[in-house]
């Protein structure tokens, strides 16, 4: 049978939630922690494991705030910075690959002596082999909450969790700087992609991480309204003093000082890569933000209003929100 297009998928931007009646005399009684294996965090949010977005001393500002975080894998000395988060009583989480080289990086941390209480899987497309060798080698050999990513449909949920992940991280293509669309011809919009994930994840009680998509502030609302646990976010974070990259500023045509930027660029871009080889992402400069302490206030004032639009007190209740599409 000839093949068919399939009925239209969903983006956040294509959606709405429907308010409900509101149950808390204020937003601010509503709880935004999650907790992820044996830790709770202040809010279900957290930047992306991007070079051009986090650094050392980004993860240590947000874990010192109660906030989870993510290192990135690029170029990280993992002993240097597990013994330091942890000696400084504060979790240590961070990204691997699926090659030789990070069996080697990981046997260091053996030899050492150090469990990071978190690791993330770090692959575009996690529904491969080589994922789940690594999966297997982690669990075989670490007490690690690891969380595996990413990937962009129930089938492949079922089976990373089945190979040994203790959380599922979904999204493939849809951030700012990934040009795997435009290059493949693959990619799944963040509503349906979560709305399928979740399908298999809610049922089997395995946290699920919505990663990448967001423009605003209600999407992340909606991300758990599809079903997601957490959400990861890249642009959203990039270009504040505590984001990672220098501040540059640049003179725009026709204006009479020059505007400050932050570099931002994904992790399968050249500049990431240092070579021009196998490119997925691009690089774009994000407008020098400040300080980031108001957009981590806000996105919690945020996401406390949106549990008292769905009449819940905690995050989980956005699961009951109706999402309506636009025509």
């Amino acid at each position: 049978m000839f093949k068919t297009v399939v009925a239209r998928e969903y983006n956040y931007q294509d959606v709405y939630l429907r308010p409900r009646h509101t149950v808390v005399n204020s937003r601010k009684e509503c709880d935004t922690s999650v907790t992820l294996g044996q830790h709770k965090f202040i809010m279900p949010v957290y930047p992306s494991n991007m070079k051009s977005v986090v650094n050392v001393d980004t993860c240590e500002f947000l874990a010192r705030r109660g906030w989870f975080y993510t290192m990135h894998r690029f170029n990280v000395e993992q002993i240097e910075f597990v013994s330091y988060m942890q000696e400084n009583g504060l979790v240590a989480s961070i990204s691997i690959g699926v090659n030789d080289d990070t069996i080697a990086q990981l046997k260091q941390l053996q030899v050492a002596g150090l469990t990071p209480e978190f690791m993330t899987l770090d692959i575009a497309n996690a529904w491969c082999p080589k994922a789940e060798r690594m999966i297997k080698y982690v669990k075989d050999h670490f007490e690690s909450f690891l969380i595996v990513g990413n990937i962009a449909g129930s089938d492949a949920a079922r089976d990373v969790h089945a190979w040994g992940a203790d959380a599922i991280k979904a999204g493939i293509a849809g951030g700012k700087v990934c040009i795997t669309k435009n290059k493949t011809g693959f990619h799944r919009p963040m509503v349906s992609t979560i709305l399928d994930c979740a399908s298999y994840t809610r049922e089997a009680g395995v946290p699920l991480i919505a990663d990448g998509g967001i423009v605003e502030h209600g999407d992340i609302a909606k991300a758990f309204a599809c079903g997601a646990n957490l959400v990861m976010a890249g642009s959203l974070f990039a270009g504040y003093d505590q984001s990672a990259g220098n501040i540059i500023e640049v003179t725009i045509d026709g204006q009479a000082s020059p505007r400050a930027f932050k570099e931002y660029y994904g992790s399968a871009s050249q500049y990431n890569k240092g070579e021009y080889k196998n490119v997925e992402g691009k690089k774009i400069l994000i407008d020098y933000r400040g300080n980031i302490e108001r957009l981590l206030n806000e996105l919690k004032e945020d996401l406390q209003s949106s549990i008292s639009y769905v009449g819940g007190t905690k995050v989980d209740d956005l699961i009951h929100a109706e999402i309506i599409s636009i025509s």
